[in-house]
């Protein structure tokens, strides 16, 4: 089976679209008889081609970017040309140019992989962007074969996926499993993984904890992730003026965490925290991440962030950007940890790569057969 991803960010960009991506082509590719290319865009000024894990990566070059979005004419003209050797193509979505592809591509052999809708802060432009994109997207949905979204609770409520119900799959997003290390725990440690941007809901985290130290002194905050490099900008300077301002102690920001030392991270934390605030969060694998490593997770009540902890038990759900909320349940699930501890063999039941990426080759067997017939 020869199947082509294409999606605008790739490894070593990391983020939870590009590690979905990467997870689902890796795995694919270890089977003997796949063949699996990514085009994405050459964001970084990488190489044009190379192998990464046996995947063979193509990077389109680009002209400019306009926010998060790059723009590549090039990108198009090499889909196009590309994905006339591939059985299945799948477009990785938020993107920008997935109306425009599937004017062009085999509508039969394409799937849409649509992850969130998009939204940015109020302005002309970003209202532009936004309406843009959601009208790319129609197109795409309209014409592609079918549509994976990482839960029908998101797709429900999404601008965009709602309409196409009848053609949406329900497959929740590849994940790094990671193991829960032998280390001493912090006591009362809160945590934090992600990209330090707007839509992750730092800034009403830090809010909480506020509160969170009042009632236990002790508590300390660990925030991990990139805050320097990152696509839309980071809003760690506005974090760090809160703190400042606010005189809070206890906050420590680490920086992007080596990929082999994130178990030990997960495994520290008394509570894992996830306050995203709008539908730019659509699931949340590193809640799942912190799970498999023993901790206990704190989700905001978004579609499709909000399943992960209904469907394992392992946590508490939030009110969205409700600090007060969300201090009261960090509180809680530190002070009864052990009661929303899940044992490893029970969620890999419910979320595993193996049974993920089953569902995708199930798909991507469907398409191919269909073309045989």
């Amino acid at each position: 089976m020869k199947v082509l991803i294409i999606i605008n960010y790739y490894a070593p960009y990391i983020s939870g679209l590009t590690e979905t991506a990467r997870v689902l082509a890796e795995s694919l590719a270890k089977e003997k008889n796949n063949k699996v290319t990514v085009l994405c865009s050459n964001h970084e000024k990488l190489p044009e081609n190379e192998v990464i894990n046996g995947v063979n990566v193509v990077r389109a070059p680009i002209m400019f970017k306009i926010s998060k979005g790059t723009v590549s004419p090039a990108f198009i003209r090499m889909a196009k040309k590309m994905s006339k050797d591939y059985d299945v193509v799948n477009i990785i979505a938020p993107m920008l140019e997935s109306g425009l592809l599937l004017k062009k591509l085999d509508k039969k052999k394409t799937v849409v992989s649509y992850h969130c809708d998009v939204n940015l802060p109020s302005s002309l432009l970003n209202n532009f962007i936004v309406r843009t994109m959601d009208f790319s997207h129609r197109v795409a949905m309209k014409n592609c074969r079918s549509i994976t979204v990482t839960t029908k609770d998101y797709a429900k409520s999404s601008r965009v996926a709602k309409d196409f119900l009848d053609k949406c799959v329900e497959i929740a997003p590849n994940f790094k499993e990671k193991d829960y290390v032998e280390v001493e725990q912090i006591k009362n440690s809160i945590g934090f993984c992600g990209r330090i941007v707007e839509e992750k809901g730092i800034d009403v985290l830090l809010k909480a904890y506020k509160i969170v130290k009042q009632q236990i002194p002790d508590a300390s905050l660990r925030i991990a992730g990139n805050y320097k490099s990152v696509a839309g900008g980071s809003v760690y300077p506005q974090l760090v003026d809160y703190i400042e301002k606010e005189k809070i102690d206890g906050v420590t920001f680490l920086g992007k965490v080596p990929e082999e030392d994130l178990a030990k991270f997960y495994s520290e934390l008394g509570v894992f925290v996830l306050p995203s605030v709008n539908s730019l969060e659509a699931f949340g694998m590193v809640q799942l991440e912190a799970m498999f490593c023993g901790v206990p997770v704190v989700a905001s009540d978004l579609p499709g962030v909000r399943t992960i902890v209904q469907n394992t038990k392992m946590g508490l759900i939030s009110k969205i950007s409700d600090e007060k909320d969300l201090a009261k349940k960090i509180i809680q699930v530190l002070k009864n940890r052990n009661k929303y501890v899940v044992k490893r063999d029970k969620l890999l039941k419910i979320y595993s790569n193996d049974v993920l990426v089953k569902k995708y080759k199930k798909l991507y067997e469907e398409i191919c057969n269909e073309k045989n017939i």
